[in-house]
């Protein structure tokens, strides 16, 4: 992470997390290893050369009042608002907290890439991108978008249904005529995997948890370029979290 004053912010990580969640309540406090997924998480970003500020984004509920604390001893910024209105809550969040373009994060994604975040920042700036994702098949959880803030504007003022509003960006993937978007190759290591390495249940944490442990015993890296490796020449661990379903846009 950059070393930059409040007045010369270009990219922010605003980092979504909450402790409500439905299938899996607490788990952006659950350990993995020797940090929390959301310690890892806060490590990924850290860790960006491209990235000037991180704040988490939270809720105003009390159960949420951990996630401030947690905040505050990590010398992190902090915004607690709507639950429900999440791309509010963003646009509430780049008041206090003014920024050119937005890295949208969550607190469950402990194995974000950062080289491929990198790289995905690198080519939205340098294409003045509204929004950037990544192309093709990646491992769930390994990557982030960016989004300028003229189009999450854009996105709060013309999303009025319900879904929309409980996320940040469908409003933007459902009228990509009106931003200019674009879609950025992943790197080698991480293109055509389909792994599913982000936390919502009990199977994605033991999964987690597992991929840790061999890295730890292999004296590798925990990180997508490993775990993805590892997937690669041990598909049974994958067999761990293999029935999970894929969330839907009612579940944050």
């Amino acid at each position: 992470m950059t070393n930059s004053s409040i007045g010369d912010v270009k990219v922010q990580a605003i980092l979504q997390a909450r402790c409500g969640s439905t299938r899996l309540p607490g788990k952006i406090f659950k350990s993995i290893g020797d940090k929390s997924a959301l310690g890892w998480v806060v490590a990924r970003l850290k860790a960006s050369r491209m990235v000037d500020r991180i704040v988490i984004a939270t809720t105003t509920g009390k159960e949420d009042d951990r996630v401030e604390k947690y905040a505050c001893h990590e010398g992190i910024s902090i915004f607690r608002g709507s639950r429900d209105d999440v791309l509010g809550r963003f646009i509430e969040t780049l008041k206090k907290f003014p920024a050119f373009a937005i890295v949208r994060a969550t607190g469950d994604n402990p194995l974000l890439d950062v080289g491929a975040l990198d790289h995905m920042i690198a080519e939205h700036l340098k294409n003045k991108a509204d929004h950037t994702t990544v192309s093709g098949a990646v491992p769930i959880g390994s990557a982030a978008e960016i989004v300028s803030c003229a189009a999450l504007r854009i996105a709060w003022e013309n999303a009025t249904q319900k879904p929309y509003r409980e996320h940040v960006t469908p409003y933007i993937y459902e009228n990509r005529g009106r931003f200019r978007v674009i879609d950025v190759k992943p790197p080698d290591y991480l293109d055509g995997r389909n792994y599913r390495f982000t936390l919502d249940t009990g199977e994605d944490l033991r999964l987690l948890i597992s991929v840790y442990k061999r890295l730890a015993e292999e004296k590798k890296p925990f990180d997508a370029k490993e775990a993805t490796r590892l997937a690669d020449v041990d598909p049974g661990i994958m067999e761990i979290n293999r029935d999970v379903e894929m969330k839907t846009w009612s579940e944050e």
